[in-house]
Parts: structure tokens; C-alpha cells; sequence
């Protein structure tokens, strides 16, 4: 009885160890830095806190892991993803995104005022468009003429 009841304490145990293990590699200091790694799945294009590695990606949970082991034994930021670039080459580093791309429809906006305001000050000027010059008749050529009359064959079989 005495063996059954220590087995259970020890299930229990471990079971309350696996428990925190996972809350603890689900933590806002493991997800700082697994935002800065991709994940190597082939089926996503995301970071290692991607919505796959809720039991289907094999390689999202076991890296925040060991990004939990790492910090755990004192490793900064940096330092865990240096050693996860030198493991697994430059192409697992994912950078900040880019702060900047805020200003793509303001830049937008102010390119197109600037040339309707070149347009604008050319026709105040005087400076009129002008129409591109005709081309050579086409009414005069023989083989345009020859065609037209087999197009007008054509359309009379129609009526």
C-alpha cells in the first residue's frame, strides 16, 4: 500500500512539474526572445510563438525549452540568439519590424501633389500640351485597302 501510495505521490509530482515546466516556456521572457527566432518547420513562416506549437510543430516547443533552460542558466537575450544563429546559420534570426512604413502614404500623397503642381504650373504659363502629330493616311495604303474590301465581303454575307 505504502509502495502505490508513494507511486502516486511521485505521478503527481511529476505531473506538477511538467505543468509548470510548460507554463513556464510559455512566459513573456521566453516569447521576447522566440520572437527573434523562425521557426524551422517548413510549414509556417512565423517565429518559435507560433500558433503551430501547440502539439503540432516539432520544432516551436522544443526551442522555447531550451530558450527557457538557457535563461534559466543566466544567458542574456543576445546571447541566446547568437547561439541559436551560429547553431542554425543567419536565416533564423528574425529582425524588429520596420518602424518606417508609416510614412509610405504620406510620401504617397506629397509625390502626387508635387507633379499636379508641376502640371498645373506648366499650363499657367503658356506652355499648352500639344497633340502628337497624325501618322502617314492609312486610307492610302494598298495592302490596308485590299484588307478593308475583304472585311466589307465579310460583313455583307452577314446581313
Amino acid at each position: 500500500m505504502r509502495r502505490l501510495k508513494r507511486s502516486l505521490l511521485f505521478l503527481a509530482l511529476v505531473g506538477v512539474a511538467v505543468a509548470q515546466t510548460e507554463s513556464q516556456i510559455e512566459s513573456d521572457q521566453v516569447k521576447r526572445v522566440g520572437q527573434h527566432i523562425a521557426c524551422q518547420c517548413g510549414a509556417c513562416s512565423e517565429n518559435v510563438n507560433c500558433n503551430m506549437s501547440s502539439g503540432q510543430c516539432h520544432f516551436c516547443k522544443p526551442t522555447r525549452t531550451r530558450i527557457y533552460q538557457m535563461q534559466k542558466a543566466g544567458m542574456d537575450d543576445s546571447s541566446i540568439i547568437a547561439a541559436f544563429v551560429k547553431e542554425y546559420g543567419k536565416g533564423i534570426f528574425r529582425g524588429d519590424p520596420n518602424s518606417f512604413f508609416w510614412l509610405v502614404p504620406y510620401l504617397s500623397l506629397g509625390l502626387g501633389a508635387v507633379v499636379v503642381w508641376f502640371v498645373l504650373k506648366r499650363l499657367m504659363h503658356g506652355h499648352s500640351f500639344k497633340p502628337a502629330a497624325a501618322g502617314p493616311a492609312v486610307e492610302d495604303d494598298p495592302i490596308y485597302a485590299r484588307y478593308r474590301d475583304a472585311v466589307e465581303k465579310d460583313t455583307e454575307k452577314l446581313d
